[in-house]
């Protein structure tokens, strides 16, 4: 009997958002490039958030998220006429989001002893939205105050793009310390080495675990 693609969606959910969110990483720094970049990267960011959400609740709660997420989105779109405080409610509730979706994700990585490959695609999508939300935050911070952030030693006249902010968050998050962009005010470094412990943290714990049970499954 073959499967309908809604169960298809549903059976390998988090493999679609592994998927999803590797895409929306990897092209953000290239979209500032193109004029419409900006755009584009906010509606990759919008689907990600979406498909990340996709699994929690019922119907109901996912109306809810949904109205949410639109909101956030709506939010980050107005920063750039409406001023800072807007930027920062939209990163806040953008990155609230994220938070919900990444430990829904979380639980379902550790909810079976018998670690299979969706379980896998959730724990590395989890990681993957605390980049993306980290990014999130850092593009808020660095449009509120553009001296917060420093690219090349100098600091930045109109803040991060929201490219350019993903890039520092997963370099932060995997503590690479290339050092082309700096955190400089007390809020961003504090930020910056929250993220950094829990990046290590998380793949030091969550994903060791899910791989050491995944070996013991397939030994004989």
């Amino acid at each position: 009997m073959r499967s309908s693609p809604a169960l298809l969606i549903h059976r390998h959910r988090y493999a679609f958002l592994f998927g999803a969110l590797l895409v929306t990483v990897t092209l953000g720094p290239l979209l500032e490039a193109v004029s419409f970049g900006h755009r584009l990267m906010e509606l990759l960011l919008c689907a990600s958030l979406l498909a990340a959400l996709f699994p929690i609740g019922q119907r109901l709660q996912r109306h809810v998220l949904l109205v949410l997420v639109l909101v956030a989105q709506l939010l980050r779109w107005l920063a750039s006429d409406a001023g800072g405080a807007v930027a920062m409610a939209g990163a806040v509730l953008w990155g609230v989001l994220a938070t919900i979706a990444a430990w829904h994700a979380v639980r379902f990585s550790l909810s079976s002893q018998r670690v299979r490959t969706e379980h896998l695609a959730a724990a590395l999508s989890a990681y993957l939205l605390l980049g993306v939300c980290g990014g999130v935050v850092f593009a808020a911070l660095s449009a509120i105050s553009p001296s917060a952030m420093a690219v090349g030693g100098q600091g930045t006249a109109h803040g991060l793009g929201i490219g350019t902010a993903m890039y520092f968050s997963f370099v932060t998050l995997a503590t690479l310390g290339y050092g082309d962009i700096t955190p400089v005010s007390q809020v961003a470094r504090g930020l910056a080495t929250l993220e950094a412990i829990a990046g290590q943290l998380y793949l030091a714990l969550l994903v060791a675990r899910l791989v050491g049970l995944r070996s013991t499954d397939r030994s004989p």
